[in-house]
Formats: C-alpha cells, sequence, structure tokens
C-alpha cells in the first residue's frame, strides 16, 4: 500500500511538469506597446502583483505600499456579487497599421488607483468532472483542473471602492497512464494539491509566511510565490482584453485628470 502511494507521488510530481495547458501569449496590441506606456501612479501592498502587471500591460512600475502603512486590507471587504448585466462587452478587434499605437497607449496620466488587489472570489479543482473524464478514457488517463474566479480591487479616494470583475482563469494537466492508475491519480490529485488553490499561494507569498512545519509539508515560501506569479501572469493574459477594456473605461469616466 505505501509502495502505490509513493508511486502516485512519484507521478503527480512528473505530471507538474508536463502535460499543462500551455500560458497564453501577449496579444499583439501589448507586444506593439512593450515600449509605451500609461503613467498611471498606481499602488499596491502585492509585491509580486505589482511586477507581473506591468509585464502584462503597459503600466509603469507600481508604487508598493510598506508593510508599516495602515492601509485596508481590500480582500476581507464585503462586496456584492458582481451583476452579469454589466458583463463587458469585448467590441470586435479591427486591424490596425502596426506602426500606430491604440489611444490607450498615448501615455495619459491617472493619479487615483491606490491599494490594486486582486481578490479571489471562487477557485475549485473539479474533482468530479477530472474522474468523469479519466472514466471516459477508461480509466487510462489521469485527468486535473484548477478554475478561479478572481476581481481586481482599488480604492479611489478615502471610501470609493471599484473593481473589475468576471476574471477567471483555468489550468488543466493530463497525461496517459495504466488501467486503474489513471483514475486513480484523478482521485487522489485534489487532495496532494489543495496546498496549490491560489488563495493559498497568495496567503503564504503575500500576507504570511508559512510556518517551518508548513514548509516541510507543503512547500517553502519561494515556492509559493513562483506559483502565485504564473497563477497572475495566466489569469491577466486570459483575460487580457476585459482588463484592457474596463482601464480604458476608467480613463474615460477620469478624463478631467487626463494630461496629454
Amino acid at each position: 500500500m505505501k509502495l502505490h502511494f509513493v508511486f502516485y507521488i512519484i507521478i503527480l510530481s512528473v505530471l507538474n511538469v508536463t502535460c499543462k495547458t500551455p500560458m497564453p501569449e501577449l496579444s499583439s496590441e501589448a507586444k506593439l506597446s512593450k515600449n509605451k506606456s500609461i503613467s498611471i501612479r498606481w499602488t499596491t501592498t502585492d509585491p509580486i502583483l505589482a511586477k507581473v502587471f506591468p509585464e502584462v500591460f503597459p503600466v509603469p512600475p507600481a508604487i508598493l505600499i510598506d508593510d508599516q502603512v495602515n492601509v485596508a486590507d481590500l480582500t476581507t471587504v464585503p462586496l456584492p456579487p458582481p451583476d452579469p448585466n454589466q458583463l463587458p462587452k469585448i467590441p470586435q478587434k479591427k486591424p490596425h497599421n502596426p506602426n500606430e499605437l491604440p489611444r490607450w497607449d498615448r501615455g495619459f496620466e491617472l493619479t487615483n488607483i491606490d491599494n490594486l488587489t486582486l481578490v479571489i472570489r471562487n477557485e475549485s479543482q473539479r474533482p468530479f468532472k477530472s474522474i468523469g473524464i479519466s472514466l471516459l478514457a477508461l480509466t487510462m488517463v489521469y485527468y486535473g483542473t484548477m478554475e478561479t474566479e478572481a476581481e481586481l480591487v482599488w480604492t479611489s479616494g478615502e471610501t470609493n471602492l471599484y473593481r473589475i470583475s468576471f476574471l477567471s482563469t483555468y489550468e488543466t494537466i493530463w497525461a496517459p497512464m495504466p488501467f486503474y492508475i489513471g483514475t486513480g491519480s484523478s482521485v487522489i490529485a485534489p487532495m496532494l494539491n489543495s496546498n496549490r488553490y491560489p488563495s493559498n499561494l497568495q496567503k503564504y507569498c503575500v500576507q504570511e509566511k508559512p510556518t517551518e512545519l508548513r514548509e516541510s509539508l507543503e512547500q517553502t515560501h519561494s515556492e509559493n510565490c513562483k506559483e502565485y506569479e504564473l497563477f497572475l501572469r495566466r489569469l491577466f493574459l486570459q483575460n487580457y482584453d476585459v482588463i484592457h477594456l474596463q482601464l480604458t473605461e476608467w480613463e474615460k469616466r477620469n478624463q478631467d485628470w487626463f494630461q496629454p
């Protein structure tokens, strides 16, 4: 029995680096605007968010708020569920001259995005879905997935709270395996990977440092931060158009503060 358990762990370790959902590429617009940036003054308490956000979107570096500064923890602020009727509609893209950058990249200045925070709303490994797919493959396929719903929340002024909702991301991992081993691995994987939920990675990378016992049983602080960074990058790339559109609307809404 112990040998079988060790075998499962070895197989899952190998799968962590194979057969994963590929990381999305930067959009052509993001590539074009690599050398241009919106001069947004934005702040955050999350050092990983401060690193990844400017790498995906054409914004300057964040102003990182020190831990000793008294700021609200936006992950604990109760917010009603987002209204599906307010789901942003992504306009159909029109081909543009590669030498002409879109309006969003003309260098406007916005100075009222404070304490930008990623709030994770829902997350699931969909165990029944994974087991079902494995059974459909006659128990010869291991299948795992991680689906997450999140929001970007920030303050503007002392009391106003704003958010970009309807951000979702997914990652799948699969591999052919012998009879029954595929389904068996699909059953125990969610239990072994419970420490890899994005909220857990965020907590033990940004909000608090894991104890030595937790690091020995799960993974180290640096490993949590590495996986959290990959999660953020995937989330931003898979939702690039939604975030782009919402920031453009924010820019239009606050056009009195624009400085050409």
